[in-house]
């Protein structure tokens, strides 16, 4: 790609030390705000006892006025000053991250364990998720939406190459823009959206419609009743002595309907609360100027009844302010004797939700979906120098890819191997010493490759590829509730996966070792037994394998089947792993030679 792979770590360190001394400017105007906030109060308690042992001295009262504003000006000065340093220090919390990042350093953050359970087999083979794993490395969402749409697409395989090719237009088009993912990331995390704040909004979005054609009608009708009333009363035609009864009858009114009208206000308050954490994320995203299909359909989404999202929800704002008029006894009881307020409420809030309550779920979809392509835009900002959009094929199966990377390795410290297998079937067979680097291999294909369907760049210097499903059997375990042993565990792994491959034939399966609870023979004609079926299901298969004799299918299936290994070599009586892929099957074991040299056998 065209930028140096410095300019992250310079990118970042830049705004990481602007960003301090900002803060450090802040501390010296906070030294100021208490003392500010102080003199101003005191210079109004003083003046103000001066103005009544003054016998009321009008130029004391407006030097209290004078200290009243000084003083109120002290608070919101104080007040920007603390908005402002929570800002500073979100954005230099980012930066500080991504450095930590640079380096490979990113065990602290949200590993996502949780996740894991949407495809517990593939996340427990690949590292997709818990400690050191791929979400942990790309995950930077800020909402809990985006989060499981991040981990969701991380285990379910995207078919479609046009909707990727648009997938990926986005994510490069964000990652050219780091400032706007700063600021989106910013806000999210200042915003600290929780996820039962997300369930709430959605009970009372989903809770019952509330027939409010009574309400609207009576409320529409009593000020007229009202007023007449009170007009008769004048006028001489009702007495005065009945002029209670118009008081009672809004009181008996809105009694009936009071426990509804409360629950609603209050729902309304933490429904309301939730969705001003999210309008700043929207006014981002609406005054964002995009230009990727994927983007502006995102965008475009963010209205409602062709009014922008943020000022449909400011409507609802300003409605939860009106309705808190009920908090106030004396205003509630006149607005209420006079209007029937309480009726007008209802009907306006269930107006407003009726509405807008598909919108909102839309608007909440957006925020998510882009939140979820941060982490791509990231990963593609920071690795730019080491990574590459990959091209997409159509047609028969292909993965083509040169200088390969596994993208949890530091570069530095990562070898990088070419590899290229096309058609159905193909069976790639992978032998080696042990510690040669063949498991690695084996994630290396399927993780790049889950990157590439997420519309993401992978760790490759070019990469093409045909999108597939990824099934895979390298983390066996045995299970001691379910009184499974490690030999039925795998069997049954690979029983799930000939099932998936006889319905979904485009399907890369991955296996490390075959049947290693069993006897060498047993285990030899078994492996050979299942690779052949699933060459005959015309599935793709990649398998690493210390049974050097599955590489004699090559000659079997000279089309279909292909010997690849990683050596070993042994140098002034060391072992030197250079983690190349080579053509051909190992010739080369150092299993005794380890042992020899842990003095475990002589």
């Amino acid at each position: 790609m065209s930028k140096s792979p410095s300019i992250p770590f310079e990118y970042y360190s830049q705004h990481l030390e602007d960003y301090s001394r900002q803060l450090s400017k802040l501390a010296r105007d906070f030294s100021f705000t208490a003392p500010a906030r102080l003199l101003t109060f005191m210079g109004l308690i003083i003046s103000a006892l001066w103005f009544i042992k003054s016998s009321l001295d009008y130029s004391f009262l407006w030097l209290s006025f004078f200290f009243l504003v000084l003083f109120f000006l002290a608070v919101i000065w104080d007040q920007r000053l603390t908005r402002k340093q929570k800002i500073l220090k979100a954005r230099r919390k980012i930066n500080e991250d991504e450095l930590k990042y640079l380096n490979h350093q990113f065990s602290e953050f949200d590993d996502g364990s949780d996740l894991a359970k949407m495809a517990p087999e593939l996340s427990g083979d690949l590292d997709l998720f818990g400690h050191g794993s791929l979400f942990q490395y790309l995950n930077r969402c800020v909402t809990s939406q985006g989060r499981a749409m991040l981990g969701h697409d991380l285990v379910h395989e995207n078919q479609n190459t046009d909707i990727i090719k648009k997938k990926q237009e986005s994510i490069e088009e964000l990652s050219k823009n780091p400032g706007f993912i700063e600021e989106f990331r910013t806000r999210g995390l200042l915003a600290n959206i929780e996820l039962d704040e997300i369930r709430k909004l959605k009970e009372w979005l989903n809770s019952p419609s509330i027939n409010t054609s009574t309400l609207k009608w009576t409320g529409r009708i009593w000020p007229f009743l009202m007023a007449g009333w009170i007009a008769a009363t004048l006028l001489g035609f009702i007495s005065p002595d009945f002029l209670f009864v118009p008081i009672i009858i809004p009181f008996i009114l809105i009694s009936g309907k009071n426990k509804m009208t409360q629950k609603a206000h209050n729902l309304l308050g933490h429904s309301a609360n939730t969705l001003k954490k999210h309008t700043n994320l929207i006014k981002l995203i609406e005054n964002q100027q995009f230009h990727s299909e994927v983007l502006l359909s995102l965008q475009q989404r963010l209205s409602a009844k062709k009014q922008p999202a943020s000022r449909v929800l400011k409507k609802l704002f300003t409605l939860l302010e009106r309705f808190d008029y009920r908090l106030n006894l004396i205003a509630a009881s006149l607005f209420n004797i006079l209007f029937l307020f309480d009726y007008h409420m209802l009907v306006a809030l269930e107006k407003w939700k009726s509405s807008h309550k598909e919108d909102v779920a839309g608007w909440f979809e957006v925020i998510a979906q882009l939140d979820s392509m941060t982490g791509y835009a990231v990963f593609a900002f920071n690795n730019q120098g080491t990574t590459t959009f990959p091209k997409l094929q159509n047609g028969d199966f292909a993965y083509d890819a040169e200088e390969l990377k596994h993208p949890l390795l530091p570069d530095k410290e990562c070898v990088g191997n070419d590899i290229t297998f096309a058609g159905q079937p193909k069976l790639l067979v992978i032998t080696g010493a042990n510690m040669a680097g063949k498991s690695t291999f084996l994630r290396t294909l399927a993780v790049n490759l889950i990157l590439g369907m997420n519309g993401a760049p992978v760790c490759a210097k070019q990469f093409r590829f045909k999108p597939c499903y990824i099934k895979s059997s390298i983390n066996i375990h045995d299970s001691l509730a379910k009184h499974e042993s490690y030999f039925y565990a795998e069997l049954q792994r690979l029983k799930s996966i000939v099932e998936h491959v006889n319905q979904h034939p485009n399907t890369l399966v991955i296996i490390d070792e075959i049947l290693r609870g069993t006897n060498s023979l047993d285990k030899h004609n078994g492996s050979v037994g299942l690779l052949k079926k699933l060459i005959s299901m015309k599935a793709l298969v990649a398998i690493a394998t210390h049974d050097l004799g599955i590489g004699d299918m090559e000659q079997e299936y000279p089309e279909t089947v292909t010997n690849y290994c990683f050596e070993v070599e042994l140098e002034k009586d060391q072992l030197i792993f250079d983690y190349k892929l080579k053509p051909g099957v190992s010739q080369k074991l150092n299993a005794t030679f380890l042992m020899q040299k842990m003095g475990l056998i002589s």
